[in-house]
């Protein structure tokens, strides 16, 4: 092979690794390694991505929630005085609406199929559907005003629910984030809880009604008792009754020994029943309730591989900007580099770097 052979091969080879270059490129992350397209990662669609997913635009729309609440606080207090609505109001939360409506058509655009089955992603639709629905009712059935307000208007204040998406990326809130994402994840375990809660009162309220109601009429009817309490006469006349008694003195605990200390010690054996149910529901069913809605919430979480990936991403980039800030502070010449001397300075002077050492079981010793 002669010389002009060597170097007609030497340029093939430079210009196909040009072109993979140009084709693919190669960007580790928190120990992955993912390929990105050159060309993807300069497209508008993946700009636009990035700016709608960076904390700036989150911040942002925090701000827009809050106005929005705001105005919707303002328009519901003036209703309830019978007054008039302001304007002003009015103007500002059908701009929020829009803005939410513009930013929801660009993540259905952007996004793909999984992230627009996503239970944020079907709550932001659902909200901007029944605003534009409430506004929809006001411009062509005017006369419905109390339906629209009842039904609707409520519903607005859910908006605030769009934090979650800020709340993610916000470090300092992220156990409000958990807060929030834990109630919804157990959304359905607390609707199966209430089920049992009230099943187990609706037992106890049938005992009521059928052994406590006869002797409390007894009691009324020969000794007076009760007699300036019209709804301590009636609060077991039927197992739904019973059942209101149960919530309000037993789950809400409000005044639990107003009607049942006269009877115990009228009839001490209906103790059995009013201690059983105060046990079966405090004690029993509200704590179950409690752990079973914590062990869904653990499952849940194990679960999402994606959301434990970003919380330990996040992590890392935390992380990475405290060692810089650390190893900026410790650098006392500017160089962008840290000698032997500046880490052995570093670690004598810095508390912050020392106790790093310390928790990695490495000690500065002065020789």
């Amino acid at each position: 092979m002669d010389q002009g052979e060597n170097d007609e091969m030497i340029r093939l080879g430079r210009r196909q690794n040009s072109k993979n270059s140009k084709s693919k490129s190669m960007r580790v992350n928190a120990n992955f390694i993912r390929t990105v397209s050159v060309e993807e990662s300069k497209s508008k669609s993946a700009m636009l991505k990035t700016f709608m997913n960076s904390l700036f635009w989150a911040n942002f729309m925090a701000f827009i929630v809050v106005v929005d609440a705001v105005c919707t606080s303002a328009d519901i207090n003036a209703r309830a005085a019978d007054s008039g609505v302001s304007e002003t109001f009015a103007v500002i939360s059908d701009l929020c609406l829009a803005l939410y409506t513009i930013e929801l058509s660009v993540f259905l655009c952007i996004s793909d199929c999984q992230t627009r089955l996503h239970w944020t992603m079907l709550m932001d639709i659902a909200i901007i559907g029944c605003g534009w629905a409430e506004r929809l009712i006001q411009v062509v059935a005017e006369d419905s005003i109390s339906f629209r307000i009842t039904v609707l208007r409520p519903l607005r204040l859910v908006r605030i629910f769009r934090l979650l998406r800020s709340l993610k990326r916000l470090r300092p809130l992220r156990e409000l984030h958990k807060l929030a994402t834990m109630m919804a994840t157990c959304f359905r375990t607390l609707l199966w809880s209430f089920l049992l809660c009230f099943v187990v009162m609706t037992v106890w309220a049938m005992l009521m009604v059928e052994l406590i109601y006869p002797a409390l009429l007894d009691m009324n009817r020969l000794e007076g008792t009760f007699e300036d309490c019209g709804y301590c006469q009636r609060a077991m006349s039927t197992v739904m009754d019973a059942n209101l008694l149960l919530f309000q003195t037993v789950i809400a605990g409000d005044s639990w020994g107003k009607i049942a200390i006269p009877v115990i010690q009228r009839h001490p054996a209906t103790a059995i029943i009013f201690v059983g149910s105060l046990l079966t529901l405090v004690f029993g069913v509200l704590n179950l309730i409690v752990a079973v809605v914590v062990d869904t919430f653990a499952d849940a979480r194990i679960n999402d591989v994606q959301s434990l990936a970003e919380e330990m991403e996040e992590d890392l980039q935390y992380d990475r900007q405290i060692l810089a800030n650390l190893f900026a502070r410790i650098d006392k010449d500017g160089s962008g580099e840290l000698s032997l001397p500046e880490l052995m300075e570093g670690a004598r002077t810095d508390p912050q770097f020392h106790s790093r050492l310390r928790v990695m079981d490495i000690e500065a010793r002065i020789d």
